[in-house]
């Protein structure tokens, strides 16, 4: 089987590797397809000291079983959580999964011809199933999820989005379902599968306010427009951490912000905060990751009810041989990629 091994800086490699045969509570996947999601070019830049299997918003199918794996058969369509809580233990046991003291913790590995998934409670079956490239967004979607049920987003409550990549795009329509009043998108430039998403929605595109392809300060009419709003405020963040500083004075008053974006160097990760501007102004800034996953079933379900609406997020469908030039060149991808397999 052929498998993709990254390092950094920017290293791929597609090797030849044996095919895995599973054991008792093993499951061996047929991957279909695996979305390359922002993290795996930070894995490739920054992460990966060492040769490594990557890759981890996999649509697949179950290729074989082990002897005590009973929920499962060959064939059902599998998606695959980077966590899962182990249920027996006493957090578990009192229904505190999110605080399991004994994770489960899947091994990337979604740009391969196959995975072997050493623990079934890592699995979620997709019945009825979907097609792969709309399967391929269901673990992105467990961290909008997470955020928005983190800042408790609900009906009516208004929402900024900051970022204008796939996360973005994917958090549009993700806050349609919920009921919320999206307002807009703060970004650098507006793509076709944000404006598609944003003329489902509603809401404006708020450009950067930039010199030299620097980001200086969020625009006048934004504030304008956050100025008028009364009520719940939430802003999700996708973007790089260091750009909360840019706009964190423009926010009213109890206004809670959510961050789900990461880069690969730390400088980026980092801004100086006024505690006293969150303290008077009532603002919340915190940070959402779905570990354990549990939003794995909502997320399934959102995509088979609305499969419509998210098929407006457009995707680039490439053979595993042309990962290493992916991952190489992204600055030049408009639109989500898929690596698919034969």
């Amino acid at each position: 089987m052929k498998a993709a091994f990254v390092k950094k800086f920017n290293k791929v490699k597609i090797r030849d590797i044996p095919l895995p045969r599973p054991e008792k509570n093993e499951v061996l996947v047929k991957i279909k397809a695996c979305g390359v999601c922002g993290s795996d070019f930070i894995e490739a830049k920054a992460w990966a000291k060492n040769w490594k299997r990557f890759g981890h918003e996999i649509a697949a199918t179950v290729a074989e079983i082990g002897s005590e794996v009973k929920i499962f058969a060959v064939g059902d369509q599998v998606l695959i959580a980077l966590s899962a809580p182990c249920g027996v233990c006493v957090r578990c046991k009192e229904g505190n999964h999110r605080k399991c003291n004994h994770l489960i913790l899947a091994e990337q590995g979604g740009f391969a011809d196959y995975l072997l998934v050493k623990d079934q409670r890592l699995l979620h079956k997709v019945s009825p199933p979907l097609p792969a490239a709309l399967a391929c967004f269901a673990e992105p979607l467990t961290v909008i999820l997470d955020a928005f049920h983190l800042a408790s987003l609900a009906k009516k409550s208004h929402l900024l989005i900051v970022g204008g990549g796939n996360m973005g795009s994917m958090a549009l329509l993700t806050a349609k379902i919920f009921g919320a009043k999206v307002q807009g998108v703060l970004g650098r430039k507006l793509n076709s599968n944000l404006s598609a998403c944003l003329n489902e929605t509603g809401g404006d595109f708020f450009p950067w306010h930039m010199i030299a392809n620097l980001i200086i300060t969020a625009p006048a009419t934004l504030q304008q427009k956050l100025s008028q709003l009364s009520g719940k405020i939430v802003v999700l963040h996708t973007a790089p951490p260091c750009y909360i500083a840019n706009y964190l004075d423009l926010l009213p008053y109890n206004t809670t912000i959510v961050n789900i974006g990461i880069s690969a160097l730390p400088k980026r990760n980092k801004f100086k905060i006024d505690f006293s501007k969150l303290i008077f102004k009532r603002l919340q800034v915190m940070s959402a990751f779905p570990v354990p996953c549990m939003h794995f079933p909502e997320a399934l379900s959102l995509l088979q009810k609305h499969s419509r609406l998210f098929s407006l997020l457009s995707t680039e469908q490439m053979p595993l041989e042309k990962l290493p030039e992916v991952i190489k060149n992204k600055k030049g991808q408009k639109r989500k990629i898929l690596i698919t397999m034969k």
